[in-house]
């Protein structure tokens, strides 16, 4: 096997609109990862000024002693930054080991337990209307074959504020009119509601036959969420914000939520996502990843899938029009009959094209 050690950890923030990391080896060999780009020049300064100096002069190798370096030597800053900002640099190691044994992620992370990951044609927008959603729902179904749709509901944090009074139900309604039966509807309320007003919306959607209800009250409580997922009987996903095992733990146990959903480039990166999914299998829980970036947040998403048993339902891909994925990551795997092909070749399988990464880099 060969020896590398850490020598240089650099932080990108691209346009405000994603943050790439890479981390490079006295070998020459290079990986990258990302972080979600919630306030990129955030992020940026925690791996500059916190975390790269944990690792530099490290074995890429020694995953779960740098993770928990990462994790614990910073600790009285903790909180959703420092665990984005891990996540970045956590990927770009595991690209690193992938490249010098030659093989791809999955194989590390598990091996093949499926290598074509099922997605879902996940809306972004509150800001449409109704019918326009369905339309271009209808459209990708109709094109990329997705078998399932995730359109928005509520207004975030929005107090039991609707966008506008009945939008909600109208635009579940008007999707399944024009999608039919055949195609699953996720709904996302992105911590919209209070526990009442949640179960009341929840019956009306059950009727619409949806495949489940995401984030119906603020993330920040369990107990709302637990209310709402024992009185409906569609299953309630929750987990994107978190980072921390404990929280995810009392999640299971509280029963606040029939779906879990961890983002890698949100929860410290593919060994913390791991332990998440080994919990929930424990509790006879699926996991359905959060994924928004459709970059190496795309790629990691299929690996972690394609070697995790329990991600047994379509995991979520973004329909929003990005305006530099195509060009910063070659040869992007596209949507064939509803499913993606995870990448083959070692490491993430994709290459970055770096100078497309010094053209959008900013302070």
């Amino acid at each position: 096997m060969i020896a590398v050690k850490i020598v240089d950890v650099q932080a990108f923030n691209l346009a405000n609109r994603t943050v790439l990391v890479k981390v490079t080896t006295d070998e020459g060999i290079v990986g990258w990862g990302e972080c979600s780009p919630m306030q990129p020049p955030v992020i940026v300064a925690h791996i500059e000024h916190t975390l790269a100096r944990l690792v530099i002069g490290e074995d890429p190798f020694d995953l779960e002693r740098l993770v928990e370096r990462m994790f614990i030597a910073p600790y009285k800053i903790a909180g959703q930054a420092l665990a984005i900002a891990i996540s970045g640099i956590e990927i770009a190691l595991w690209d690193i080991i992938g490249k010098a044994l030659g093989v791809p992620v999955y194989k590390l992370l598990g091996g093949a337990y499926r290598t074509k990951i099922p997605v879902y044609a996940s809306s972004m927008r509150r800001d449409i209307s109704p019918q326009e959603e369905a339309k271009r729902l209808a459209e990708l179904v109709e094109k990329f074959g997705f078998r399932a749709v995730k359109v928005r509901v509520g207004n975030r944090f929005g107090a039991d504020a609707d966008v506008y009074p009945g939008r909600s139900i109208e635009v579940v309604r008007e999707v399944r009119k024009v999608l039919g039966d055949d195609i699953a509807i996720m709904v996302d309320a992105n911590s919209a509601f209070t526990p009442c007003r949640a179960i009341e919306l929840g019956r009306r959607l059950e009727e619409f036959g949806i495949f489940h209800f995401e984030e119906p009250c603020p993330y920040t409580d369990l107990d709302a969420n637990a209310k709402v997922a024992a009185a409906l009987d569609v299953p309630v996903a929750l987990g994107e914000q978190e980072w921390d095992l404990v929280r995810f733990r009392e999640m299971l146990v509280k029963g606040a939520c029939d779906i879990v959903q961890p983002d890698v480039i949100k929860v410290g990166g593919f060994l913390r996502c791991k332990k998440v999914a080994a919990m929930a299998e424990a509790f006879n829980v699926p996991v359905t990843l959060h994924n928004t970036q459709p970059t190496i947040g795309t790629i990691a998403t299929l690996h972690f899938a394609a070697s995790t048993p329990v991600c047994r339902y379509p995991q979520e891909f973004n329909i929003e029009p990005h305006p530099f994925a195509h060009r910063l990551v070659k040869e992007l795997p596209k949507v064939e009959d509803g499913f993606i092909s995870v990448p083959d070749a070692p490491g993430l399988g994709v290459e970055v094209n770096e100078e497309v990464v010094v053209e959008l880099s900013q302070r």
